[in-house]
Parts: C-alpha cells; sequence; structure tokens
C-alpha cells in the first residue's frame, strides 16, 4: 500500500480485523489478492476501484466484498475515506462463507444514503463493542458483521444461495484439487481424466458456475500465488514461473500482464 494514507485498526483476533481508512487523492494499493474475505464500504469521497480487471467508481454508500478469487486494485480520485472488514470463513457462518466461496467477481452494491449511514452505523458499533468489550460483546460484535454482510449480499442482488445450489459437488472436489496441485499439470484435460468427466462438460460446469473459464480460474489460482512470492521472496520471475506451474516463462508474463496490467518486476517494485 502507498504512503498516501492513514488507518486506525481493531484486530480483534486472528479471523478478524476492523479498521477505518483515510486516504489522499492518488493511487492506494496496486492489484493484488487476499487469501480472507474483504468488505469495504465507502464513507466520504470519491474511489476507482478496479475489480478482476473491471473499474468500478465508488462514492460514498459504494460496498463491495471481496473474495478469495477477486484481485483489485484502488485509487483515489479525491481525497477519501473507507471502512474495512477483513476476515476469514472461520469468522462468519458456514452459510454466508459458502456463498462467498462460491461466487467469482465481488460482490458489489450502492446503498441508498439513509441505507450507507445505517451500515456505517453497524461498521462503528462493532468498533464500540471491541473497544468497551460490555458483556457477550464476541456474540454482539459476530452479529453485527453477519447483518452488515448479510445486507450487502441482498443489496448486490444476488440470492442467498448455498454453495450447494450455486455449484455442483463435483466442481468442489475439483476446485481442492486445484488449489492443492496448481503447482503440477492441472490442464482441463489432465483434470478431466481424474474426475472421469468430459474436458468440455468440466469446462460448461466451470463457466456456468463461477462465470469464467476453466483456464481463467488456474491462473488465477497461480497469479495469486505468484505475488505472494513476488511480494515475500527474493526469487527472480523465471523461478516463480515455474514454481506456479508455468512451463513457459513467456506465458508466464503474458497471463500476468494481461490480468494486472504490469509485468512481474514492475509489481514486485510497487509500480501501477
Amino acid at each position: 500500500m502507498s504512503e498516501n494514507h492513514e488507518n486506525t485498526m481493531w484486530i480483534i483476533d486472528s479471523h478478524l480485523e476492523i479498521s477505518s481508512r483515510n486516504h489522499l487523492k492518488g493511487p492506494v494499493v496496486q492489484s493484488h489478492w487476499h487469501d480472507y474475505f474483504e468488505f469495504e464500504i465507502v464513507t466520504n469521497g470519491t474511489y476507482c476501484n478496479t475489480i478482476s480487471g473491471k473499474t468500478h467508481e465508488a462514492k460514498r454508500g459504494c460496498a463491495w466484498i471481496m473474495t478469495y478469487l477477486d484481485y483489485h486494485s484502488v485509487d483515489c480520485t479525491e481525497d477519501s475515506s473507507l471502512i474495512n472488514i477483513s476476515f476469514t470463513s472461520d469468522a462468519v457462518s458456514s452459510e454466508i462463507s459458502d456463498i462467498l466461496s462460491g461466487t467469482p467477481g465481488g460482490f458489489l452494491c450502492e446503498f441508498e444514503e439513509d441505507e450507507a449511514e445505517y451500515i456505517i452505523s453497524l461498521c462503528k458499533q462493532a468498533q464500540f463493542e471491541y473497544e468497551t468489550k460490555p458483556s457477550l460483546w464476541k456474540e454482539a460484535l459476530s452479529g453485527l458483521i453477519e447483518n452488515i454482510l448479510i445486507r450487502t449480499i441482498r443489496k448486490s442482488g444476488e440470492k442467498t444461495l448455498s454453495i450447494q445450489d450455486k455449484a455442483p459437488n463435483l466442481l468442489q472436489s475439483v476446485v481442492s484439487y486445484i488449489n492443492k496441485s496448481f503447482k503440477s499439470d492441472v490442464s482441463i484435460s489432465a483434470t478431466s481424466k481424474i474426475f472421469a468427466i468430459s474436458p468440455g462438460r468440466l469446462g460448461c460446469i466451470f463457466s456456468k458456475s463461477f462465470g469464467m473459464s476453466y483456464n481463467e480460474y488456474v491462473n488465477r489460482v497461480r497469479l495469486r500465488y505468484a505475488c505472494n512470492l513476488l511480494s515475500g521472496t527474493d526469487l527472480t520471475a523465471k523461478q516463480i514461473a515455474f514454481e506456479c506451474g508455468y512451463s513457459s516463462v513467456e506465458y508466464f508474463f503474458y497471463v500476468f500482464k494481461k490480468e494486472l496490467k504490469t509485468t512481474p518486476g514492475e509489481y514486485r517494485n510497487g509500480i501501477l
């Protein structure tokens, strides 16, 4: 993240953080993935939020939930502020976690002023519960967070379906396999053989359930890992390409540039 920001953060535990963030005009953070979910609502000003390659203008009342499948970058078009809630699946009910895990592309919505004020008040109440710690504060905090997420999911237009309704059980197994085995050959033909399904059928299931192709999903998993290696290790881009499962360095650079609009070297140096 750039230096044009000021944060006030409450680290509840290893599964939940809440923060209020003020940003000056300019770049805030380059394209990145999280190993957790992230809710944000704009409280003042205007942001330019690019989620998985699609750019959205976000002003007061705009909110989004980022999932494990999504990457995004944020710029301020003017001095702005937002409230952020970062959490893992252990911080929410299994029903909410399943919905978020099965829906790439983020949950985006724009609350009307009275709705926005209410959501913001819930966020502030959650911060207050943690700061003062009255009796049953953890239970109250959990209820507030889930209320915020449910209202955002509903407002975004997504039906409150479980992942079992959104994606077949087979797909859940395939996704688990990809996330564990992406360093090896997880081409659609190789994976299809393992799960005894035709490549065409598997591709249709992916497209219908996730709104992206099988190869796009594999690339997102690999690129998320690549970004972690670029920011956390001294491995060369060539070493990272092979470590992520790419057999061609040129193809790794091509996919990286196409998805993140920057090169691995520029990403490592924090250049947008």
